[in-house]
């Protein structure tokens, strides 16, 4: 069994990327899916789009409080289901550093190691390292390959400070940036599964990857090495679950979204989930001050998910939890009044109609 780590901040798209690498080699995965909270909503979305066996992980962070379960579950998936290969999906706030260390004590000839990817948000990437310098800086040096999501259409602009600090902190790494994952080759996704981490420690970043891909890379000499301790009550993060959330309308969800986003509820760095809105289901994921909603396939039950600072937890059972909803017009009208919010109810109206047809998304 190999095992690869798909690391990344919160909302870097982690999951987006390792739904890519499975259609696009179609080998035998199984993922080992570790949460921060306690919605199952990415491992979720995994077994809807394909027919993977995810192992979930809801209660710790595998990169301390967690690992020594962490550990037992590699030998306990090795031993039962015995994919070929096992792909591992940290919290956003893992060090990866920590996490390879960890691998590497259960690590023999049925079980190794592959070179780790880092995924990185260039909408919010700055904003992340402000609040979590130690942990981002973390996932960027103890990777081999850098990916970069969410590029808009200046993707120079969007990669060139990235690319300045790659260099600075881990220069053998190589960096992938491109407008869209089907302009990566079928060759790029197939060698994330034939890189070996221990041959990755001294190779360079030109020589592990396939020609076509090679770009915006140097080979100045290895990653540096980080401190592995690590509590996550250090970083200060609050995380909020709800089951059985529910709306009266999706023009109801665009309206908390764009107070979410304005601070109405807390200093939110992650936001997700998926919930009845009227008589239709809608998905929706939060990062920063961007949110994105779409229509979504009825599910068994609906599930959110809320990470951050100082949340307010009181204010986001009250509006998104049907027992304890109140008059619709009366919170609509106090946070209106409180927050200046101009989206008019003709233009929610407008969009709700039009979830089916096409996302609604917003970035500030």
């Amino acid at each position: 069994m190999k095992i690869l780590v798909i690391s990344g901040f919160l909302g870097a798209g982690k999951t987006t990327f390792i739904q890519e690498l499975v259609r696009r080699t179609g080998r035998d995965f199984a993922i080992y899916e570790n949460e921060y909270g306690e919605a199952d909503i990415d491992a979720r979305r995994l077994r809807e789009d394909s027919d993977l066996r995810v192992w979930e992980s809801v209660e710790n962070c595998i990169c301390c409080s967690g690992k020594q379960d962490f550990a037992a579950s590699i030998l306990t998936i090795s031993n039962s289901l015995d994919p070929e290969f096992l792909i591992v999906e940290p919290t956003g706030v893992a060090k990866l550093q920590s996490i390879l260390d960890n691998i590497g004590q259960v690590t023999w000839e049925r079980i190794s190691l592959l070179a780790p990817v880092t995924i990185i948000d260039a909408q919010s990437w700055q904003q992340q390292r402000r609040a979590f310098p130690e942990i981002f800086d973390d996932q960027l040096s103890a990777a081999r390959s850098i990916v970069v999501s969410k590029l808009s259409s200046d993707t120079e602009a969007d990669v060139a400070p990235i690319v300045s600090l790659a260099t600075k902190l881990n220069p053998a790494a190589e960096l992938i940036a491109r407008a869209s994952y089907a302009d990566i080759s079928d060759e790029w996704w197939e060698s994330l599964l034939h890189r070996p981490f221990a041959d990755t420690e001294t190779e360079s970043a030109d020589e592990r990857a396939p020609e076509s891909e090679r770009r915006n890379h140097s080979n100045l000499g290895a990653p540096d090495s980080h401190s592995n301790h690590h509590d996550h009550e250090e970083i200060d993060l609050e995380t909020l679950s709800l089951q059985h959330a529910e709306l009266p309308s999706p023009a109801h969800l665009i309206w908390l979204l764009d107070a979410a986003s304005a601070g109405v509820f807390g200093k939110l760095a992650r936001a997700k989930g998926s919930l009845p809105c009227g008589n239709q289901w809608v998905k929706f994921d939060m990062v920063e001050h961007a949110w994105a909603i779409t229509g979504d396939e009825p599910q068994e039950d609906s599930r959110c998910v809320f990470i951050g600072q100082d949340l307010l937890q009181s204010g986001l059972r009250e509006v998104f939890v049907p027992a304890l909803w109140h008059d619709d017009a009366e919170i609509k009208h106090e946070h209106a009044h409180h927050h200046g919010h101009e989206h008019s109810g003709s233009q929610e109206h407008h969009d709700a109609q039009k979830l089916h047809n096409q996302p609604a998304q917003r970035q500030r």
